[in-house]
């Protein structure tokens, strides 16, 4: 920690910005490639099949904003609070905004799952559509809450100086989803489902190694030990990602 701190602090700004903003930058861009990759593979199932993961994007955006809520509101004041060199509170705010997280997932795959037709029409599937999107936003909200994790993760070890370890869990997820989705849907002939199977273990698996990385490198693991229902770290992270925004 004293060696990242001596880095974080003294380092030359310039160095340091692009250090940080090259893994950020492809981490980003990796972000985006589980339903590229989706739509690139599940096409060749017809015109229906497409629409249904076109569809479902709008609610995998939905997920994504949530995981950036909580992960660019507690990692704003966790980099704030390392530089202060007030670790305790770091620890706290890594833990809440992550286990948060996790249970607004959570939340919203129970609710997603109990109310999936009414869901998937609503997010503008038509009669040929609906079939299709069932069966891929399934899978989908199954990975809710490590898609959430995976994200709130990502952007903590970002604003503790190690977006690299970040890129590294995000983009081992998206490269298994790449392999998974041609094998799942042709090969074992899942059709849509395989795409859909193929994201949530894909999600799992990068979830894992996200959380795996945060016990390495001076990074903080978020302890559900440290949880808090304090206020203060709840206002924190809506304060701090609003004047991110």
């Amino acid at each position: 920690m004293n060696d990242k701190y001596k880095w974080m602090t003294q380092a030359p700004v310039e160095k340091l910005v692009c250090t940080l903003a090259v893994p950020t930058i492809v981490s980003m861009l990796i972000s985006t490639f589980y339903n590229m990759a989706d739509t690139y593979f599940v096409g060749g199932l017809g015109i229906s099949a497409t629409g249904a993961v076109g569809v479902v994007f709008s609610f995998m955006a939905l997920i994504q904003a949530c995981g950036f809520l909580f992960g660019h509101g507690s990692g704003n004041f966790m980099s704030r609070e390392l530089g202060m060199e007030r670790r305790d509170n770091v620890e706290r705010m890594a833990s809440t905004g992550f286990y948060s997280s996790l249970a607004v997932g959570i939340v919203m795959m129970l609710v997603g799952l109990v109310f999936i037709d009414s869901l998937a029409s609503g997010l503008g599937s038509t009669e040929t559509i609906l079939p299709y999107a069932k069966k891929y936003l399934f899978y989908i909200l199954l990975g809710t809450p490590f898609m959430m994790g995976s994200l709130t993760l990502n952007n903590q070890l970002r604003f503790q100086g190690s977006a690299f370890y970040g890129m590294v869990g995000i983009t081992t997820g998206a490269v298994l989803n790449i392999a998974l989705c041609p094998l799942f849907i042709y090969v074992f002939d899942m059709g849509i489902a395989g795409a859909g199977r193929a994201t949530l273990i894909s999600q799992i698996t990068g979830f894992s190694v996200l959380f795996y990385i945060c016990g390495k490198g001076g990074n903080i693991r978020p302890d559900i030990k440290k949880f808090s229902f304090e206020k203060k770290y709840y206002f924190e992270v809506l304060h701090t990602y609003i004047h991110y925004l």
